[in-house]
């Protein structure tokens, strides 16, 4: 479902698409939970308790799966999906909440938070991104930087089509056409496979601190 922060943005038929998605997932979340209430009731016979209803008929699409909640035989599997992304922590941790709740197991579920360790800060002040993925302007703006503005004076020689994807795959000969100088062509392709290596390790060092990150967690939840 969308919050009221994703969709501040959209216009009145777009909202108003949103409210009707929301409360069709709410009907079906209800109907999940009454029907898994009702089979707990079944198994239970000889426990009295209220008459557990499931209301399908609360939109057009629970009225649609209403087979699903009123045969015996039908059987049902909830399926929560979260992201790896820090932007969509919140709404992955929704989605856990409702599919706990939904299977009755919200008292068994917990949270627990952990601060980001300061080394994943101070490795690198800006994201690095790899030499396959730069821009045109990210290939100009490297060759004025790298080796102390070494390869500047090349930058009027980099055709406007020629972004990260293609710089990698220029060999020395080719490169050595584009400044005009085989030693110098040798020189920046020296120097883009060093990037490519830097990138590559320092992505490597992420992945292992993930990792070492996601271990010292499950140790202390399972310690």
């Amino acid at each position: 479902s969308e919050r009221k922060e994703d969709s501040m943005y959209h216009d009145a038929e777009r909202r108003k698409e949103a409210a009707e998605i929301n409360a069709s997932l709410y009907a079906l979340r209800e109907c999940v939970r009454f029907r898994r209430m009702q089979r707990e009731a079944a198994l239970y016979p000889d426990q009295k308790g209220p008459h557990v209803h499931v209301p399908y008929r609360s939109s057009q699409l629970t009225r649609v799966l209403m087979e699903c909640f009123v045969k015996e035989e039908a059987r049902m599997a909830v399926i929560a999906t979260v992201s790896p992304n820090p932007t969509d922590t919140e709404h992955s941790i929704t989605t856990l909440r409702t599919a706990c709740m939904i299977s009755g197991r919200d008292k068994d579920c917990r949270e627990t938070k952990e601060d980001v360790p300061e080394i994943l800060t101070q490795i690198q002040a800006t994201r690095m991104v790899a030499p396959v993925h730069w821009t045109n302007e990210d290939v100009i703006e490297w060759l004025m930087k790298v080796r102390k503005g070494t390869f500047s004076h090349l930058v009027d020689n980099i055709p406007s089509s020629i972004n990260g994807r293609a710089l990698v795959r220029l060999t020395e000969v080719m490169l050595a056409n584009i400044c005009g100088d085989k030693q110098l062509g040798i020189q920046v392709y020296d120097a883009i496979r060093r990037e490519i290596a830097k990138v590559d390790e320092y992505m490597s060092q992420r992945r292992q601190e993930a990792r070492e990150c996601a271990t010292r967690a499950k140790s202390r939840q399972y310690g």
